[in-house]
């Protein structure tokens, strides 16, 4: 082989697993080859086969124009898996297959031969098994059919129909080499949630889900989401500690695809703070969409009842929680039902990030210290009382703190602490009558307060000033020293006369 060859047969053969990877169509712009007829694709070979046998069927591409032989294909067949099962046994062409949904089976197939072949080819041989008595339409739907320069076919499609009849003769043949069953694609798991049914592409392309095991984890690839119409993801290998992560149903808004990554961890990832209470297991959940084009998400997970006893768990306590925006918010968490091994639990999250699941923490609780209060004081003094309150437990919570004064509610603070916070708050009050009285904040002693009397002040004596006399004074002669002497005075005088 060439080395040409060799380098054309790689890069067509890393097209044909993207394709089979992506669940897309290879050649989307592939130019037409400008045939004057078409090529007509259809399964032949099977009118009928037996229950639990296996009949040989052709994928063929007929009346292929000359000139335009068959380089590359992508062909979807599908059919009714509870009456067949449908797989490819061999084929001509590097064949790939996939299963994007039950009952569809995906075939991309390509040659290196610089010019396919024509007229009647056999694209694949398929093994058609019966599954349950009945009749099943074999319908096929091609993406693309080109030549080896990539030029499309022009081409239409036919259904077939096969009947399944219980212990017939369904010629059952030998089916030479076989590929992995698309039942069972590398281990792939697909689903359909899209509302697109087999046999017509008219409603836009379906929507895939595949999952592979990656780092520990489940690597899950969504494609063609319809906006507002949930995705249902199987997680069921997503198990760690007693806890297994059933499900997830994503609903997008304008984003149609999506990558994630989950894992169960005992222990919290790298860069995310630890969640109190002793969760039982953390959900990290890489994605590549934005929060902004998530309309929602549905967990289902189960728990153990093992471990619910271990830990000595009520189920109704449990609480699904997301680290988010640099906090830890529980998200709303019911028990959905139960069996006789295990609880199951359903959560709604409006985004995907880092989760936990553990038991929801006692309420909050708050502690009150109350500061020094003066002995006493004397009416009409304000007093300042100060208390300092903080939220004890693991909840975000609200409480009223109540000053009392022998026991009545003199005033009140309303406050909102997040777990562990602290806050001081003060109330003043105006002594307005003589007593002792008992102060409390919030129940908690501030002590006895001592309310005195307004002391009365003292008068101050005052001397009265002598009115002012007229004439001399006699030294050391008061008031009535004078008029004693005035008296004796006029005694004397008259006295004096008589004699």
């Amino acid at each position: 082989m060439s080395r040409l060859a060799f380098a054309r047969r790689v890069v067509v053969a890393a097209v044909v697993c993207a394709v089979v990877l992506a669940g897309v169509a290879p050649f989307a712009a592939v130019s037409a080859a400008g045939a004057a007829s078409s090529a007509t694709v259809s399964v032949a070979g099977v009118d009928s086969v037996g229950l639990e046998e296996t009949a040989t069927a052709t994928l063929r591409a007929a009346d292929v124009p000359a000139g335009a032989g068959v380089g590359a294909f992508a062909v979807n067949v599908t059919y009714d898996p509870s009456v067949v099962s449908v797989r490819v046994a061999d084929s001509d062409f590097a064949v790939e297959t996939a299963a994007p949904e039950s009952g569809v089976l995906r075939i991309v197939g390509y040659t290196d031969a610089r010019s396919g072949p024509t007229g009647d080819v056999a694209l694949a041989a398929l093994d058609v098994t019966g599954e349950s008595a009945g009749d099943a339409t074999l319908g096929v739907e091609v993406d693309t059919l080109a030549d080896a320069d990539g030029s499309a076919i022009t081409r239409t499609t036919a259904d077939a129909s096969v009947e399944v009849t219980g212990g017939s003769d369904g010629g059952e043949t030998d089916g030479g080499d076989t590929t992995d069953s698309p039942d069972d694609p590398g281990g792939e798991s697909d689903d359909d949630t899209g509302g697109s049914s087999g046999g017509s592409n008219s409603g836009g392309a379906r929507t895939s889900v595949r999952t592979s095991a990656s780092n520990g984890g489940l690597a899950v690839d969504i494609r063609n989401a319809k906006p507002g119409a949930p995705v249902e993801v199987d997680l069921s290998g997503v198990e760690r500690g007693g806890v297994r992560v059933d499900g997830l149903s994503l609903t997008l808004g304008a984003k149609s695809d999506a990558k994630l990554t989950v894992r169960a961890l005992d222990s919290v990832p790298d860069g995310t703070p630890a969640l109190d209470g002793g969760p039982l297991s953390y959900l990290d959940v890489a994605h590549d969409v934005d929060d902004s084009a998530i309309s929602g998400v549905n967990f289902t997970v189960s728990v153990s009842k093992a471990t619910l006893t271990d830990r000595d768990l009520d189920p109704a306590d449990l609480r699904l929680y997301r680290y988010s925006d640099g906090e830890w918010r529980a998200l709303s968490t019911g028990v959905a039902g139960e069996t006789d091994d295990e609880v199951r639990f359903t959560a709604v999250s409006p985004g995907l990030s880092v989760f936990a699941l553990a038991p929801a923490p006692a309420g909050a609780a708050f502690a009150v210290t109350t500061g020094p209060l003066p002995s006493s004081v004397v009416v009409g003094d304000s007093v300042t009382v100060t208390a300092t309150v903080e939220n004890t437990g693991q909840t975000r919570g609200e409480t009223t703190v109540d000053l009392t004064v022998d026991g009545a509610v003199s005033e009140s603070r309303t406050l909102d602490l997040a777990p562990g916070e602290t806050r001081s708050v003060e109330f003043v009050v105006t002594a307005d009558a003589v007593g002792r009285y008992d102060v409390a904040v919030d129940g908690v002693s501030a002590g006895t307060l001592r309310v005195d009397a307004e002391s009365t002040p003292t008068p101050t004596a005052t001397t009265e000033s002598e009115p002012a006399t007229t004439g001399t004074s006699t030294p050391g002669f008061g008031a009535v020293t004078a008029a004693l002497a005035a008296a004796l005075a006029a005694l004397v005088a008259l006295a004096r006369r008589r004699t």
